[in-house]
């Protein structure tokens, strides 16, 4: 069974493992009522993070994750590209160029990339809420 959860979180329930064991030690061995709480709130925070891991690697094949994968991350590239070129071009008498992407495929990333940012936005939104 260790494999397969693994393969399906990657990993990531052990990250979160040791520190919440001793995070739970403390709390038992808390002495004070405030040594309690603080440990309660650490409990909280790493159960926190863990959840949103589990559920991010749980959503790797989601329609937002690959559309940053295949549109998002190309046309950042692409975007930072074209900045570095008008930075390097001057500073070292280069005539770098960028080439333009097909019109086809602008005209899709400009609908694309904000339905994926809307997504996201959407996405931790309704995570918030659910807490």
């Amino acid at each position: 069974m260790k494999w397969l959860s693994d393969l399906l979180f990657g990993g990531i329930i052990e990250k979160f493992t040791g520190p919440l064991l001793a995070a739970y030690q403390a709390k038992l061995a808390a002495e004070t009522d405030q040594q309690r709480l603080a440990a309660a709130e650490v409990i909280k925070g790493i159960e926190s993070a863990r959840d949103i891991a589990v559920t991010e690697a749980t959503d790797r094949w989601s329609a937002t994750r690959i559309g940053r994968l295949l549109i998002v991350i190309p046309f950042g590239l692409w975007w930072a590209a074209i900045y570095m070129v008008q930075i390097l071009n001057p500073w070292f008498g280069l005539s770098l160029v960028v080439i333009d992407v097909p019109p086809r495929i602008n005209d899709m990333a400009l609908v694309l990339i904000p339905a994926i940012v809307i997504g996201d936005a959407g996405a931790l939104l309704a995570r918030r809420l659910n807490r």
